[in-house]
């Protein structure tokens, strides 16, 4: 990229944003920064959506992630309420769904991802879970909530059930693969994963497919395509993201399952970056685009941006990491595991503790671990002092 920005416009209102938009002034730009998010509130801790927000008592900790002073006295502009509609390449020009339009040096997309409802599931009355109005409302289905249908076993799902669960509510969680997480973690790793929802009281139909909701009154009712049926005071749909880059269609921006970019965040359009959920990278270490879908790796992309944009920027190659609290049991991953040949799996001794290592060709690729944060530790530091330069298939 070319010439000093004066202008740069941000589209997101997630943590990859926020940092964005912070970090262009912790790095000294005094330029206009302008950012543009589809949600009311500023950008806010997007995993007490599913963790503390649905609990029986109040969150402890504020959610958002920086004071609305912060903004002001950076004189970062917010656009709250307001999405992009469509962007002109050779004009730098964004447009909003106010009927405005911003002119930018540097545009650096951060929409992130949004919820997969199939046609089949998408019933009035249905809760998602992505954004903090999703968690209000189904805090507030939680309330009066005696019985409960989730579909899909992932992380959100999961945690939904564990939070609904501790509540006293009767779940169900059906998952259309063989075990929850399957895809993630295989289907070894993933019945442990269902051994702990039914060790606390919620029910698992495994390798079943959710083929239609309908209302029944005040009630729903979840066809399954094995011909039972089941009853629900609520039903939440996990059912998957995809990023959220539809308004991107009639653009010349490359988007192949996110937007593809470089490793410093540039997209083959001048002047457009992209970073977070919604962005598709090449990973200098792993020689391939990635795109991961969790809170600390969006955060760190986000940081990166900041520095692409102002032509600073370096390789993001970072090693990937999440977590999810579930039942009490914190469940952590570490490494980038798109295939693996081999699983050892070591008990740690206890009801629900476990360390799975994932191996390609005996090489360490990845860890999962449940309740066992200081394997997790190790492995980071193996996985980090290990060179990465491997072609993964």
């Amino acid at each position: 990229m070319t010439g000093a920005p004066r202008r740069i416009v941000v589209v997101g209102g997630g943590v990859a944003a926020e940092r964005c938009v912070h970090g262009l002034r912790e790095r000294g730009f005094d330029g206009s920064v302008v950012m543009v998010t589809r949600e009311r509130d500023l950008p806010y801790d997007r995993t007490l959506v599913s963790k503390d927000l649905l609990g029986a008592e109040p969150p402890v900790r504020e959610a958002s992630l920086q004071p609305a002073a912060s903004y002001e006295e950076r004189g970062i502009e917010v656009r709250a309420g307001t999405t992009a509609t469509g962007v002109d390449v050779d004009a730098r020009r964004l447009s909003l769904s106010d009927g405005d339009a911003l002119d930018y040096d540097r545009l650096v997309i951060c929409t992130g991802g949004e919820p997969v409802v199939p046609e089949a599931l998408a019933c009035p009355g249905v809760h998602v879970l992505r954004e903090l109005r999703d968690a209000r409302a189904l805090r507030e289905a939680l309330d009066g909530c005696g019985t409960m249908a989730i579909v899909g076993g992932g992380f959100i799902g999961g945690e939904v059930a564990s939070a609904a669960a501790a509540r006293g509510i009767e779940v169900t969680l059906v998952e259309a693969l063989e075990q929850p997480l399957a895809r993630v973690v295989g289907p070894e790793v993933g019945a442990r994963v269902a051994d702990l929802h039914r060790r606390n009281g919620v029910e698992v139909l495994t390798g079943v497919l959710a083929s239609g909701i309908r209302r029944d009154g005040a009630r729903f009712q979840v066809a399954l395509a094995d011909g039972r049926t089941l009853g629900a005071d609520a039903v939440v749909v996990g059912a998957g993201m995809r990023p959220a880059t539809e308004w991107l269609a009639d653009s010349p921006v490359h988007v192949d399952d996110g937007i593809v970019t470089d490793s410093a965040c540039r997209t083959d359009v001048p002047g457009v970056l992209a970073a977070g959920d919604c962005a598709r990278w090449w990973h200098p270490g792993y020689e391939r685009l990635v795109r991961v879908e969790h809170w600390d790796t969006a955060r760190r992309h986000g940081a990166a941006a900041a520095a692409a944009a102002l032509d600073e920027g370096e390789p993001f190659a970072p090693l990937p990491f999440f977590w999810s609290d579930q039942h009490g049991v914190k469940l952590q991953w570490v490494g980038y595991a798109p295939a693996w040949d081999e699983i050892d799996i070591e008990d740690a001794g206890d009801a629900h503790g476990f360390v799975a290592r994932f191996r390609l060709d005996g090489r360490l690729l990845g860890v999962f671990a449940a309740g066992q944060p200081r394997a997790i530790g190790a492995a980071r530091r193996e996985l980090q002092s290990t060179p990465t330069e491997v072609n993964q298939p």
